[in-house]
């Protein structure tokens, strides 16, 4: 049996941990899951406590939080007992949720989104939203990349396993725009910029297990200068929660809308380690991790 062929397999592991009490400083702030393991520097920032904190194992995660990894960092979320996301060194995201369906806004890096088709209730699905595009996902392992270069915005998105469709985001609304575009298992599209996504190109099944492997744990242990990294990092967390809405705004919330958050970039997260480290690839396959 292969790698991706078993992932799924390992996110039903992975799902079957229990979910951390919720945090009496963040009672009032709907709870969205867990963190089920952390490796380098990870930093949380959200709107019901004052001064954020270093991401940890077993940190309950509640709507609207800000995540951030820094350099040679991993950190994977379970959401809901639905779904698990792995997000790789120096990425961004927040959740959020409206009826049905439950966001991931990632507005920088890379993650890896594994989603439990048999614990979705009928209508539920969940969404991986960038500043160009958003995928809807139903029982799939999806890849999402979002760079940011002097041009604009480009969104690559790859199945592993299962479908999902792409659409558009129009920047003037925030909102998806255009027909969907319906992406299949070992299939990429693009999104670069204002354009359309891309029609779906194959990949080769080992270049779909060589992109799964880069998500995998067990990185080179950090260096003395780690603690002096993850100090800047949560020191930064504490300025983009200052710009987090207040509490109970709930909801998702639009690209340049008000209320939406710090607008946070790749070159941001890089210039907060002030150690430039070309991203890892190594490790064998994470079969779910």
């Amino acid at each position: 049996m292969g790698t991706m062929t078993r992932m799924l397999a390992g996110a039903a592991v992975v799902a079957s941990l229990t979910l951390g009490p919720v945090a009496p400083a963040a009672a009032q702030a709907p709870a969205a899951g867990t963190v089920t393991r952390v490796e380098g520097t990870a930093a949380v920032a959200r709107t019901a406590i004052p001064q954020p904190a270093p991401l940890k194992t077993r940190d309950s995660l509640y709507l609207r939080d800000l995540l951030t990894t820094g350099e040679q960092s991993r950190a994977q979320l379970l959401l809901g007992g639905k779904a698990t996301v792995t997000m790789r060194e120096r990425s961004v995201l927040r959740i959020t949720e409206d009826p049905g369906v439950s966001t991931v806004d990632i507005t920088d890096g890379k993650l890896k989104l594994a989603v439990l088709k048999d614990r979705m209730k009928a209508g539920e699905r969940v969404e991986v939203k960038t500043p160009n595009a958003v995928t809807a996902v139903r029982g799939t392992v999806v890849v999402v990349d979002v760079v940011r270069t002097p041009s604009g915005v480009t969104s690559r998105i790859t199945v592993l396993i299962g479908s999902v469709e792409v659409t558009r985001i129009d920047p003037a609304t925030g909102r998806p725009t255009g027909a969907p575009l319906a992406v299949n298992a070992l299939q990429q599209t693009v999104v670069d910029g204002l354009k359309p996504p891309s029609a779906p190109q194959t990949i080769p099944r080992p270049d779909g297990e060589a992109l799964e492997s880069t998500f995998a744990f067990g990185l080179k242990p950090g260096s003395t200068a780690d603690a002096d990294l993850l100090k800047r990092q949560v020191e930064q967390a504490a300025s983009d929660a200052a710009k987090l809405p207040p509490a109970g705004a709930g909801g998702r919330v639009q690209p340049g809308a008000p209320g939406a958050g710090p607008g946070l970039s790749g070159d941001d997260i890089r210039s907060r380690s002030g150690v430039i480290v070309p991203p890892t690839g190594g490790g064998s396959p994470t079969r779910g991790n």
